[in-house]
């Protein structure tokens, strides 16, 4: 076993399972991100609900819904650090561009999981005809290719080298418009 392989039950059987169907492999991916982001996620969201019944605090209704977006942006933005979501460094995957065939970069990344928000299960979906696109993919000009396996803790060093570019500025006036969109479009509930 190498340095990049990890111990442990469920590891294992994921790694026997994608020997039988690759495809497994990228649809475990996905759903263990969306497992992990919505562990990250949901607790988030039940402090504001908790306070709001409880009295402690009382939230407007865009109030509430600019902390629900909110988490949902980083939802949209889960693989902006090396093009390698939580899932995809664990199970060793990337985002590529298709036509450089470097990481995607961060509006790249953004822009493929703009679907995710509409469209959930019909990407599992696709990514089952193919593993290495889903339907964000068609419209970034990415795929997803095997990589090395990383620890969950390289998102944090990944995350101290960041740099402020012009596209993380573009991805914010992209989500405002996006969520802003959002927004004026669920009901109001008075």
């Amino acid at each position: 076993m190498n340095d990049t392989e990890y111990k442990g039950v469920l590891h294992k059987e994921v790694n026997k399972l994608s020997r039988i169907n690759p495809r497994f492999h990228r649809i475990s991916s996905m759903l263990l991100d969306h497992i992990l982001m919505c562990i990250f996620i949901v607790p988030i969201m039940f402090i504001p609900m908790i306070l709001m019944i409880s009295g402690i605090l009382e939230f407007e209704n865009r109030t509430f819904s600019i902390i629900f977006f909110f988490l949902i942006f980083i939802y949209l933005n889960k693989d902006f650090f090396n093009a390698k979501s939580p899932a995809k460094r664990l199970l060793g995957y990337q985002i590529i561009n298709r036509k450089t065939g470097k990481a995607a970069n961060e509006l790249e990344c953004f822009v493929r999981n703009l679907t995710i928000a509409i469209g959930w299960p019909l990407e599992v979906i696709v990514a089952l005809y193919n593993p290495e696109r889903r339907i964000g993919d068609f419209l970034a000009n990415t795929k997803v290719v095997n990589s090395e396996k990383e620890k969950l803790k390289t998102i944090w060093s990944d995350f101290k080298n960041k740099t402020l570019k012009l596209n993380f500025i573009a991805i914010l006036i992209i989500g405002i418009i996006y969520f802003y969109g959002l927004n004026l479009l669920m009901p109001k509930v008075y």
